[in-house]
């Protein structure tokens, strides 16, 4: 259950127990203010005691699943950080570059993490909850970063093969490309869909150039490559910018 959903299901249960505020003042009212007094400001009392009571369940539960939030992206991102490593052993050096920047960010956003779940238990609700969305979109979305950067390394891997000939592997390495292509975009958020869907349209002729083993494979690669390149750059640069940094000139 999402913080949201709890706090419209909560606030279904402050709005019963306002209303029965509104029933005991009625009720006092009809009174006339004199029969019943006691029993009436009793009335209202309780009621107002519960409303109080269901307020902190709803603050304590808002921030225990806050609490689980920050856990969840804390995991994501020691995930990653392996993944981005193991990569970094085999990548040539442009991709290394490109990961070394990716493992920047993830190190950036461990301790961003770590900062804002502190704050959960002395800010508002509101804003602990828009502070964990912001930071958990970072994070899918650095994921989505490191397998567009393990595509590119397929396709780089599938240009080699196809090279030497052995364009059945090619394929192969082409297919997993687009696998992590699929990973990518379910983590970026939909405002890059375009841009995903015109690199999965690059990537799917490149696929029948190689299956056809037509003469312009490696320009049909490169420019995988090429739009790989530009949705990474503004990947990192939107990233920098939400982290208040600058992104360094491309060589």
């Amino acid at each position: 259950m999402t913080p949201e959903t709890t706090r419209r299901m909560a606030g279904g249960a402050l709005a019963v127990s306002a209303f029965s505020i509104a029933l005991a003042l009625f009720a006092y009212w009809r009174a006339g203010g004199k029969q019943d007094a006691a029993a009436s400001h009793a009335e209202i009392r309780a009621a107002v005691d519960s409303l109080r009571e269901k307020q902190t369940e709803l603050v304590d539960h808002t921030r225990g699943s806050l609490d689980a939030a920050y856990q969840n992206s804390r995991d994501r991102l020691t995930r990653l950080r392996e993944v981005v490593r193991s990569e970094k052993d085999r990548a040539e050096a442009e991709i290394r570059t490109q990961l070394d920047r990716a493992e920047a960010d993830v190190n950036r956003l461990v301790s961003t993490v770590e900062l804002e779940s502190r704050k959960i238990r002395d800010s508002s609700i509101g804003s602990a909850e828009q502070a964990q969305r912001a930071l958990s979109v970072r994070v899918r979305t650095v994921e989505g970063r490191v397998a567009l950067l393990r595509a590119k390394a397929k396709t780089r891997r599938a240009e080699t093969l196809a090279e030497g000939r052995e364009y059945d592997q090619a394929l192969r390495v082409l297919v997993e490309a687009t696998d992590l292509l699929d990973q990518a975009q379910e983590r970026l958020p939909r405002e890059y869909d375009p841009t995903v869907a015109a690199l999965r349209g690059a990537l799917h002729e490149a696929l029948a150039s190689v299956q056809n083993q037509a003469v312009d494979i490696r320009e049909r690669l490169d420019e995988v490559v090429r739009q790989t390149n530009s949705l990474v750059r503004t990947l990192e640069s939107d990233e920098s910018a939400a982290a208040g940094s600058v992104v360094p000139p491309q060589a």
